[in-house]
Formats: C-alpha cells, structure tokens, sequence
C-alpha cells in the first residue's frame, strides 16, 4: 500500500495501517524466521545476516513511527491554534489552518480543518458586514444629532433624520408616520423617495405595514419576493418599525426598496430600530415642549392681561385689537394659520410693557424724547419675552414689529413695504384703530369718522396698508367690528 494512498484514510485507519507496520509486521517475521529455525525447514536461517533483520525491523519501524507522528501532529497543531485563542480573528493563525484544509487528504484532520476554515471565511465576512453596520449607525447618529443641535424646527429634524436613514442603508424610500391615539390613525409626518401624492395622508392603525407594526409593537421585515422589485412605498424588500417609548407608541417608521437590488438584513433592521426608539424620544420631548410652551404661553397672556386690567385707560386693548384684526383678516380672506397667528400676536403684542415704568406708561401728557425712546423699547422686550417658545416663533414677528410704518418711519427697526408681512400690517392697522377709538391718558377718544379720517390721512402718507384700513372700513360701515 502506497503512503499516499494511507494519508487519505481516517485517523483509525492510518492508525491501523502504520500500527501493522510499526510492530505486527516485524513481530510476523521473527515469529516466522524462528519457526524455521526450530523446524530447520525452509529458509537457512543461519545464513541471514543479523544485520539485515535488524535494518528490516528498523525500516518498518521507522515508516511506523513516522506515519503515525504525521497524522498525530496535525491534530496536536489544529488542536493548539483552536485552543489558545477565542476566536479572535486577529489571533488565529488562519495561515495554518487555510494550509491544513487545502490538502488532498480525506481523513478527519483536514475535514475539521475545513470546517475551522470555512467557519474563519464566514466569521471574516460578518465582522466586515458588522463594521460596515457600524459606521453607518455612527454616521447616522453623528448626522442627526448635529442636526438637533443645530435645526430649532422639529419637522426639518424628523425630515432631515429620515433622508439620513434612507441614504446609510441604502434604500430608495423611506416614510414616517405620527400616530393619533384617539382618532386612531396615523398621518404622514415625513416622506422621502417617493411622491406625496402616491402616499396616503392617514392610515388606519393596523392597516398597511405601518399601521400593522404600530399596533403589534413589533418590527418587520420583508425579503424581496421576486425579481422584479415594485415602486410603491410598501414593495419588499422592507424593513418597518414603531416609535416606542416608556411604552408609548408614536408613529411608525417604514423604508423600503434597495439600491444594491438585495433584501434588507436583520442587522439593518436592528439599526433601524434603534434609530427609532431616538424618533420616539425626540416625539416624546417635543409633546412635552409643546404642553410647557402653552403654560407658559397662558402665563404670560395672564399676565398681560393683569397689567392692563391695573390701567383704566388699556383695560381690553389686546381683547379688542383681537378681534378687530381677525374680523379684517378674515374679509381679506386670510389663511386659517394666519387667523392663529393674528389671535395669538394680538393677545400679547403689548407684553413688553411691562418693562416700562408706570410714570411712563400713565403720564397725562406727551412723552418727552427720553421717555419716548423708553417707550419704543416694549416691542422687543415683547419680543424677548416670548422668544423663547419656539413653538410660538410665527408671532415673534407681528408683536416686535406691530409699530413699524410702510414709509420705514416706524420703530424698532424702520421696516419699509414688502418687508412688513400682510399679518403684521393688519395687527398695526387694529392696534391705532384701537388706540384712536379709547381714551387715553394724555386725550380723549375719538370718534369713529374722526378715526377713519386719521387713518385715510396715514394712508396717504404711505405709513400704513391701503387695503387693510379699507376691509377695517367697509366692517365699520356695516357694523360687524361690534
């Protein structure tokens, strides 16, 4: 038997084999050659040279102990590489073990070898897929927490967060929606990849991918079913998943479709699930600044409603210019969102009043220089007062600048034209209608047509809106600012 033939046998069979070898085979022949002696027949036994015996012995001895050591180095050495580490790829001597399950053998050694090999091939591939997961979970992180720190606008954060997640993992389309508890639907917050048209405003909870994983409260994941991959938001492949936190569902996050042609894995999805528990807490925190605003927001309306309930002279000024402007707003067919504005604007565009003195504020005469340049400051201390609710910022504008004039001779900031909004104009034009119609520490009220004539006389100076005095106009001619 050749010892090529021998390598490719299983270690009990290459034990077998060189144990015959090593020991049967010589002790065959010496049991032999006695035999002839004591029998004399046969081979002339005396006639042997001792020392071929001896070389015959030592040959098959040496092709014994040869042919075992062989096979029982590669287990020692395959045994030692597995047992000194754990597993850590850059401590395994993958030359050896690649080396050992290369060979032509068939026996258990480079069997196992193989499948150490096969097992390094496979645990390489997934620390390169692993450290490709990461880098895009850190770039997504690091992209959208410098969004948050430098976005004020939470919708442009939840938008700007989607399209990061879209783009690191690879997909063509990505949606996140809101959940209304009590309506129980949920409506679109954010969409990318795909046209607003061909994505439902609301989905009912439990329909669709969405709906279904906002009421399960699991995620999901969809392989691409065929070759052929659809267009629509909903075409596998997919990954989906709620924004849950403290137990609380907010919406759901849904992306589908990818560029590399290939379904989404459960690493992605485990990415997209982290993101997403982030989505819920920045949903969660939003709600919270949002019900904080509006205390604060109703604090400081009390406020100034306080204020001027102490002075004879402004008590239910905001209350009426509320009212004057909306009724204006509302002929010039104003938008609903500017009605809110205008509501809001009006309710406080003399809070900064209260950082002016009551001498100031309640002199029988006209003010001097001095005391008029104190006075011009309440719009931005109104101003300071409220910027800080960042959901209220649309009324920043109509309150610091509810004193400036068309002609830029307005205050604070000599505002001309174009650059006063339409709301803020209408706020000026209700705020002197007001003023004109009440009494006032250093006059008497006017009269209705003393008042129109006084605005006429603005409008023609160019300080203040044509088409706004004349709906303030037409609404006191057929008595509806009552």
């Amino acid at each position: 038997m050749k010892i090529k033939s021998v390598k490719q046998k299983s270690i009990v069979k290459q034990f077998y084999v060189y144990f015959l070898v090593a020991s049967v085979i010589p002790f065959i022949i010496l049991v032999y050659i006695l035999f002839q002696r004591t029998t004399g027949a046969g081979i002339d036994v005396a006639q042997i040279n001792p020392k071929v015996l001896l070389s015959i012995a030592v040959v098959f001895s040496v092709l014994g102990f040869w042919g075992t050591r062989s096979f029982l180095v590669k287990i020692a050495l395959l045994s030692n590489k597995l047992t000194e580490t754990t597993f850590d790829l850059d401590r395994i001597d993958k030359k050896t073990i690649l080396e050992l399950a290369k060979g032509e053998e068939e026996g258990e050694v480079t069997q196992l070898a193989k499948v150490f090999s096969d097992i390094i091939i496979n645990l390489e591939e997934s620390v390169r897929e692993l450290k490709v997961t990461k880098k895009a979970l850190y770039q997504i992180l690091s992209r959208i927490g410098k969004a948050v720190e430098s976005v004020d606008n939470f919708d442009l954060v939840i938008q700007f967060t989607l399209e990061t997640i879209v783009e690191a993992l690879g997909a063509k389309r990505g949606v996140i929606f809101f959940l209304n508890e009590e309506k129980g639907i949920l409506k679109l917050k954010a969409l990318t990849g795909i046209n607003k048209k061909d994505v439902p405003r609301e989905i009912k909870l439990g329909d669709e991918t969405v709906g279904w994983v906002a009421k399960e409260r699991k995620p999901l994941l969809v392989p691409s079913l065929d070759e052929k991959e659809g267009d629509s938001l909903f075409s596998p492949p997919l990954i989906s998943t709620p924004l849950i936190i403290n137990d609380k569902v907010w919406g759901a996050i849904c992306i589908s479709g990818k560029k590399a042609g290939l379904s989404f894995s459960e690493e992605e999805l485990g990415v997209l699930s982290n993101i997403a528990y982030q989505i819920a807490t920045s949903f969660e925190n939003a709600a919270l600044n949002v019900r904080v605003e509006k205390v604060y927001f109703e604090t400081i309306s009390a406020l100034a409603l306080a204020v001027e309930a102490k002075d004879r002279y402004s008590r239910g000024h905001s209350e009426r210019v509320s009212k004057y402007a909306l009724k204006i707003a509302e002929f010039l067919g104003l938008e609903e969102k500017d009605l809110n504005i205008l509501r809001d604007a009006a309710r406080l565009h003399d809070i900064g009043k209260i950082g002016i003195t009551d001498e100031i504020l309640h002199k029988p005469g006209k003010l001097n220089n001095e005391e008029m340049l104190l006075m011009r400051k309440h719009p931005q201390i109104g101003e300071g007062i409220v910027k800080p609710l960042k959901n209220f910022v649309h009324i920043i504008n109509p309150i610091k600048h509810h004193h400036e004039f068309l002609d830029g001779s307005g205050y604070p900031d000599g505002l001309k034209a174009d650059s006063i909004p339409l709301v803020t104009r209408v706020l000026t034009v209700a705020d002197i209608f007001d003023a004109m119609i009440t009494d006032r520490p250093y006059r008497k009220a006017l009269s209705i047509a003393q008042a129109k004539k006084e605005l006429e006389a603005m409008v023609q100076a160019g300080k203040v809106d044509k088409n706004v005095t004349g709906a303030l106009f037409k609404l006191v001619e057929e008595k509806k600012l009552n």
